[in-house]
Parts: structure tokens; C-alpha cells; sequence
């Protein structure tokens, strides 16, 4: 009979041990703070009037962005970048207030964001798809220059700016570290300036992201 009671006990309590709750733990990423940086490329379509200085689709802008991951699926974050932008007009006869100069026009516009950013997004902080809506708001480094030749009419000043954006994060997995951030974010820089009042685009954008804690 004592031989017999060991296995019984044994079963039963492997049975009960089968039984018992099994205790999950809670990923980092929804548990503290985390860090998320970006680094994307992108083209601005310009608009408002933006378009009667120049109206050309720009392809040479980048962004980066630095964020604070909370769990509560909000984050707070960096972002700057570099935007420029150009369009050459056909060799005309300019008047000036002295003289007259046959050249060609070169329009330039670059800006240099640095911004102050906020985020909801709608999955947690772990999640393999992302999606989020984004404001931004600080100031941008602007550069208006048109040149004739060798005469150029320049204005550069800091000027306040604000971006709401959309967009998603896909990473390969779950807590997956590496990914992909595709971006779409209107900005107006409060920059007034000969035919600009108020410089305003689109800036699409795509690149790689990364997350850890």
C-alpha cells in the first residue's frame, strides 16, 4: 500500500501543477519607458503660396526624429530634418533700379525644422503595426534666396512652425527592434517673404526605425 500512495501523490501532484495559473510577464515596452529613433527620406509637394514662388515637387528632404515611448501608448519627441527646394526660369531681361541684366533665375528655399513633438498611438508600444497621429510645433531655419547670376535677394531668419502627421510603424514582430515608418505631415512656417505668405507643404516620407529599451 505504501508503494501504491508515492506514484498517487506524485500524479496528483503533477496534476495539480498542470493546473495551476501560469504567470505571464509583461513585455518592457508596455511596462516603462521606452525610446524609438527614426530616419526617413522624403518629397514635399509645395502648396498655398509656396507654389507662386515655386512649384515643383521637391525630392531632396530628410527627417529625423527622436521619441519617448510611454506605456500608456502616448510619446514625446525630437524631430528636425533638412528641406530644400529650387526651380530655374528661362533667361529673361530683369530691370533693376540701376541697371538691366539678362539672366537666368534660380529660386531657392531651404528650411530647417527643429520641433517639439507629440503622439497617440493606436496599438501598444509593443505591437508589430503601429498607426499614429502626430503634432508637431517649434521653429525652422529658412533660407529664401533668388538668384540672377551673380545678384542674389536673400532673406534667412527663424521663423515659428507647426506639423501635424500621420503615419505607421511596421516592425517584422512583436517587440521586433528594426522597422519601417511611413509618414505623411503637413507644415506651415509662419515665413513672409515677396510672393510667400506663409511657406506650406506635404512632406511625404518613408524610412527605417528602431525601438529598444
Amino acid at each position: 500500500m505504501l508503494l501504491l500512495a508515492v506514484p498517487v501523490t506524485l500524479a496528483l501532484a503533477q496534476d495539480d501543477y498542470i493546473g495551476a495559473p501560469r504567470v505571464s510577464f509583461e513585455t518592457p515596452f508596455n511596462r516603462y519607458v521606452t525610446f524609438n529613433i527614426s530616419a526617413h527620406y522624403g518629397v514635399a509637394i509645395p502648396m498655398g503660396t509656396q507654389t507662386d514662388y515655386i512649384n515643383r515637387i521637391s525630392p531632396t528632404n530628410a527627417v529625423m526624429q527622436l521619441e519617448w515611448m510611454f506605456p500608456q501608448r502616448f510619446s514625446l519627441g525630437l524631430k528636425s530634418g533638412y528641406q530644400y527646394t529650387q526651380q530655374r526660369l528661362g533667361r529673361q531681361v530683369y530691370q533693376f533700379d540701376t541697371e538691366t541684366v539678362s539672366a537666368v533665375q534660380t529660386r531657392t528655399l531651404t528650411m530647417i525644422p527643429a520641433l517639439a513633438t507629440a503622439a497617440f498611438y493606436f496599438t501598444d508600444n509593443a505591437a508589430a503595426f503601429r498607426p499614429y497621429v502626430q503634432i508637431g510645433g517649434g521653429v525652422a531655419r529658412v533660407n529664401y534666396t533668388t538668384f540672377w547670376g551673380t545678384l542674389a535677394d536673400q532673406q534667412a531668419n527663424f521663423r515659428g512652425a507647426i506639423a501635424p502627421a500621420v503615419g505607421f510603424k511596421l516592425f517584422g514582430r512583436r517587440e521586433g527592434g528594426l522597422g519601417l515608418d511611413v509618414q505623411a505631415q503637413y507644415q506651415q512656417v509662419f515665413f513672409k517673404y515677396n510672393e510667400i505668405n506663409n511657406s506650406q507643404n506635404l512632406l511625404l516620407s518613408a524610412g527605417l526605425t528602431y525601438r529598444w529599451y
